[in-house]
């Protein structure tokens, strides 16, 4: 009995749920409830009853070693996947990005235009087609390189640096190829412009060049920023210079909010900023030509150039100064600045340029320019919903508007002092922008240049211009 027992104590549970239905079957069958007692079982169990579930029996022993092989498994598998996280971890992390951007441009010239800058033809360009790489390196190092297949090197070299974030003192550093701190609309990224071009001024503030910078913010809100770097003066497009003379520049920008609306993430704000660099031109030459505000990636012969430029000077040095405001009240905005650029030329007088601009824009969809308080510039413009148009299974077509801008800008150059007699230049310009999403825009523009610069004098080119533009 002692012995029959233990082997029902070893019995599967299923075989005994099994057994407990059979039961219950063959009494329920003949209408008795278990109140009242059971008859004989109507079934006989078979003779190997036993020994049946004798066969589906496991030793615990054999069970308990199953189990310890697949927590090993799980515990190998769970090893192998934080090897895997540590080992990433050890490595840059890695991101692609790019921009490309088509314009069409129409071009319409007075008599006076076409006897001073030729017949400009119009045309089909690719202003930007980049391909770039970011990321960083254990958190405090970062990296970027890019290139650009549109403009003159095919490619150039776009942000190409190293840098590190958290540095005692100086906040964060870089060193490599990209702008130099000047200017707020030289430095606020182009697809966060509201114009297809930089204005007038902007033949004065330097761009990419070769060197090494730091940067950081300050306030208690980080309200501010400062930055302050050495660079080559003069980097061609690959960020190389060579030279036996000069070809140096020290640039610094420092900039302000004393208003920013918090409690609207800034909506509303007030920036102002200034920026002063000293430069000694490479082998003592030096010289400005502003594009109109439209131009090729390449400009060619038969496609647009500059309408003013001073030629080349012999120049000791020179130096910038630069005043920037921003005024942002909701979907209203207002920016400006101004430029002035003395010169200290070689066996002549010194020379005084100056450049300005002025525009206004206004969202008529009530969005807003963004700001951002680390690097002081503007930020991606977000629509309040993206543009899409579709069908849907009931048949009738939703729609999203996207953002929409109208802006209007005039600009300034003056490259005539002394013996230089480079012209001077104004263009107005009224635009309007839509935003189908954060990355994907349409704009176009009508710009009137009025160029005065001798022999011809006074002259006047009409350009209406179309962009696509997509970054990611």
């Amino acid at each position: 009995m002692m012995q029959r027992t233990e082997q029902f104590a070893r019995v599967p549970l299923t075989s005994i749920v099994a057994g407990c239905l059979l039961l219950a079957t063959g009494t329920l069958a003949r209408g008795q409830s278990l109140e009242e007692g059971l008859d004989p079982l109507p079934y006989r169990l078979p003779a190997d009853f036993d020994s049946s579930l004798q066969a589906g029996y496991v030793e615990p022993s054999a069970t308990n070693d199953r189990l310890a092989a697949l927590e090993a498994e799980v515990n190998r598998l769970s090893s192998a996947d934080a090897k895997r996280k540590a080992d990433a971890e050890k490595k840059p992390t890695f991101q692609i990005g790019g921009q490309l951007q088509t314009d069409y441009l129409y071009f319409g010239q007075d008599a006076e235009s076409q006897a001073a800058l030729g017949d400009i033809n119009d045309g089909v360009y690719f202003r930007r087609a980049r391909l770039t790489a970011r990321g960083e390196a254990f958190e405090t190092v970062e990296y970027a390189i890019g290139f650009d297949f549109a403009l003159p090197g095919r490619p150039s070299f776009l942000d190409v640096f190293v840098g590190m974030h958290d540095l005692p003192l100086l906040g964060n550093a870089r060193v490599g190829h990209f702008f130099e701190p000047f200017s707020l609309n030289r430095i606020t990224f182009n697809r966060y412009h509201t114009f297809m071009e930089h204005s007038l001024a902007d033949a004065f503030a330097p761009a990419r060049n070769t060197g090494i910078n730091a940067y950081d913010t300050y306030g208690n809100d980080e309200n501010g920023t400062w930055s302050i770097g050495w660079f080559a003066s003069n980097s061609d497009n690959y960020g190389d210079q060579f030279m036996d003379a000069g070809g140096q520049a020290l640039t610094g920008r420092l900039t302000w909010l004393p208003f920013y609306d918090e409690a609207s993430e800034g909506r509303s704000y007030i920036h102002v900023g200034g920026g002063y660099s000293y430069r000694t031109p490479p082998n003592g030459n030096l010289f400005f030509a502003p594009f109109p505000e439209a131009r090729p990636g390449t400009p060619t012969p038969a496609s647009v150039q500059p309408f003013v430029n001073t030629g080349l000077i012999s120049a000791e040095h020179n130096q910038l100064f630069g005043a920037e405001l921003a005024w942002i009240a909701g979907p209203l905005s207002f920016q400006a600045e101004y430029m002035y650029v003395p010169v200290e030329q070689n066996g002549g007088p010194e020379l005084a340029f100056q450049g300005a601009y002025a525009f206004v824009s206004y969202f008529l969809t009530g969005e807003h320019r963004p700001y951002n308080k680390k690097l002081g510039i503007h930020d991606r413009v977000i629509p309040f919903e993206d543009f899409f148009r579709v069908r849907t299974c009931d048949g009738p077509i939703i729609h999203g508007r996207g953002a929409w801008e109208l802006a209007a800008r005039w600009s300034y150059i003056d490259l005539t002092d002394e013996n230089i007699v480079g012209g001077v230049e104004h263009n107005g310009t009224i635009g309007l922008n839509w935003y189908l999403n954060p990355y994907t825009r349409v704009k176009w523009e009508y710009i009137v240049a009025q160029v005065d610069r001798p022999p011809v004098g006074d002259s006047t080119t009409h350009i209406a211009g179309m962009r696509f533009d997509i970054d990611f």
